[in-house]
């Protein structure tokens, strides 16, 4: 596999959830020492899948941290530089969803989604850019979702959140491109590690059923299908692109 991040320190935020951890997992294979952060410790520990792995991999340094406020994000960039040789990579990955009918959406559900979604990925941007900045080179990644470019039945929070992290990712890429780092954001579609074993597409086949469907790949996404992008964007072969919004949906967007 071609080491195409051999050198490079990562931080990926939100490494226990399913796009997450197959992103650090990519970037161990290809060289990258990675700082796997979330908040749920017992997930942190990666195994290689398919027996990859080894002393030719990064290193993976687990940090059990729950962010919520810019003072976490400093913290954790001190705790980034602490760690790693270097520090050239951001990747923030979210993951928390609520579905619920517009007119009854409840309060609380849209401050949780606000502050996981938008708020926190604000913060580690903000605090990541203003290091990567100075030290004049630089990669964030942030993850979007195809609902924050096109609307979906039962998620107008969750809508609203991932358009949020669209619309400050590209004005931070704006900002930052004079010294030379690059924020572009990925834009999932519906993607499930196994597809039918979701609990929520396990009560709610029909759902499923619509959105397979509905996208042109005629299937929901899996983790994997997302990390060549993740790869790319982390990757020297990038330093070229910035403030794009870059959708892995299997064409759902088009439709």
């Amino acid at each position: 596999m071609t080491r195409v991040l051999e050198g490079k320190g990562a931080v990926i935020v939100g490494a226990a959830g399913r796009i997450g951890r197959a992103v650090a997992e990519a970037y161990l294979l290809r060289g990258a020492d990675v700082l796997a952060v979330d908040r749920r410790g017992s997930k942190l520990e990666f195994e290689m899948s398919d027996g990859k792995g080894g002393d030719d991999t990064g290193r993976l340094t687990p940090v059990v941290m729950n962010i919520t406020d810019p003072e976490d994000c400093r913290e954790l960039v001190k705790v980034a530089r602490e760690t790693l040789k270097s520090v050239d990579i951001l990747v923030n990955c979210p993951g928390y969803i609520h579905r619920a009918p517009f007119t009854s959406h409840p309060a609380d559900q849209l401050d949780e989604l606000w502050n996981a979604n938008v708020k926190t990925v604000f913060f580690l941007s903000q605090a990541f850019g203003a290091f990567m900045a100075e030290q004049g080179r630089g990669k964030i990644i942030n993850f979007s979702s195809v609902g924050g470019l096109k609307p979906e039945v039962g998620h107008s929070a969750y809508c609203a959140a991932k358009a949020a992290v669209i619309a400050f990712s590209r004005v931070a890429a704006l900002e930052l491109a004079p010294r030379n780092v690059q924020v572009n954001i990925i834009a999932p579609g519906p993607t499930e590690t196994i597809p039918f074993t979701s609990p929520f597409y396990l009560e709610h086949p029909e759902v499923l059923r619509k959105i397979e469907e509905a996208t042109p790949a005629g299937r929901i996404g899996h983790p994997e299908d997302h990390v060549g992008l993740a790869v790319f964007l982390a990757s020297d072969e990038s330093r070229w692109v910035t403030g794009q919004v870059i959708l892995s949906d299997g064409g759902l967007g088009l439709v």
